[in-house]
């Protein structure tokens, strides 16, 4: 075979559930694993199915919650709140960082107006962990992700496995699903241990849906976020640094736009290395189902910029779902070459569900 013949030739694939996964992707992580070289890094998409909600609808539940708005809602369900303040944010073009630093501040505010002496920072701890935990969990069908990571994990061994756990979620739905298992220990500050335990790392904080919080620190705001990054040893920065330069990374329910952690990916990455890291990402697809209203929605998009540009009408509406379906394809091609330019490889999965099978086989041998 010509050298140009085997630049053509297609990587070996593997299924794994219903996706279709490099080879290569699975020797790198199963060669971490059996080295104990593979370092976890979680996001929300881990803790979601079980009603945790994200950073952003978690802010704006509170928001709610600390108007005279949050009366007048009382009768609406929770998705539908969810979804009155998702539509608020987008339609209005709010910025949710913003309205972080609007919610703790009315919270400390209230706080020193109380005759009763409260402390403004456990205060407003509590009611970021009263609208964390949902009063009604739903039980999701397992494997979920979150099983699948715990059982990932309590298969880990002296010399194979995980090494370290870093977890961007407030919550502690892994501690609970690892307790008894495995010994672990928490981690959301300076404060070091001499055990051997598994670190589970929590740079923007920890709150146990149970017990004391009063020493957690949150990274909730954006003078929260310029603290974690403009800090240049910072205990969580120094660690996830260490670990982007040292070990081999995992990323799992992250979306990956979180500015900052781009910026340690690229701080991190010495370019023309071969990437050592992985992210799962689901590719870009749009259910059969929704197909009707995407296209009306980019039509009335396109209405919308024609008026404004003064530009009259074409004498044909173009066919439109040929180029949605390009374009959802380019947008893979986007994500993985964005991604390979910060050390970073896309192992895609055609469904989430397909996460429980994938971390089955870079733990079991061939």
């Amino acid at each position: 075979m010509s050298e140009e013949e085997s630049k053509r030739k297609k990587p070996e694939k593997r299924k794994v559930g219903r996706s279709l996964v490099n080879r290569s992707h699975l020797e790198g992580l199963r060669r971490a694993w059996a080295e104990k070289d593979l370092v976890l890094f979680l996001g929300a998409g881990v803790s979601k199915p079980y009603g945790i909600p994200t950073w952003k609808d978690l802010v704006l539940e509170i928001v709610f919650d600390q108007t005279d708005l949050a009366r007048r809602l009382e009768s609406i369900d929770l998705p539908f709140r969810r979804s009155l303040a998702s539509w608020l944010v987008d339609y209005y073009e709010y910025d949710p960082i913003i309205l972080a630093r609007v919610v703790k501040n009315e919270i400390r505010r209230r706080a020193s107006r109380s005759r009763r002496e409260e402390d403004p920072h456990a205060l407003f701890l509590e009611k970021v962990r009263q609208h964390l935990y949902p009063k009604h969990p739903p039980t999701p069908h397992e494997p979920t992700t979150l099983t699948a990571v715990a059982d990932f994990i309590k298969k880990s061994g002296d010399q194979k496995g995980v090494a370290a756990v870093v977890s961007f979620n407030y919550d502690d739905l892994l501690e609970r699903k690892l307790d008894g298992g495995i010994d672990f220990r928490p981690v959301w500050s300076a404060r070091r241990s001499r055990e051997r335990s598994l670190p589970i790392l929590h740079p923007h904080g920890f709150l146990p849906q149970k017990g004391d919080v009063e020493e957690c620190r949150l990274v909730f705001t954006e003078d929260d976020y310029h603290g974690l990054t403009t800090s240049v040893f910072h205990w969580a920065l120094t660690s996830i640094v260490n670990y982007l330069r040292h070990n081999t990374v995992l990323f799992i329910g992250l979306s990956m736009l979180d500015p900052n952690l781009r910026r340690l990916l690229d701080a991190s990455y010495v370019f023309g290395e071969i990437p050592a890291h992985w992210q799962i990402q689901k590719r870009h697809k749009i259910a059969p189902a929704e197909v009707r209203n995407v296209l009306r929605d980019i039509r009335d998009r396109a209405r919308r910029f024609r008026k404004e540009m003064d530009i009259p009408p074409p004498d044909d509406i173009p066919e439109l779902k040929e180029p949605v379906r390009a374009i959802l394809e380019q947008a893979d091609a986007y994500d993985r070459n964005l991604f390979e330019s910060m050390g970073v490889k896309t192992i895609w999965v055609e469904d989430y569900d397909d996460i429980p099978a994938l971390l089955d086989q870079i733990s079991s041998p061939e």
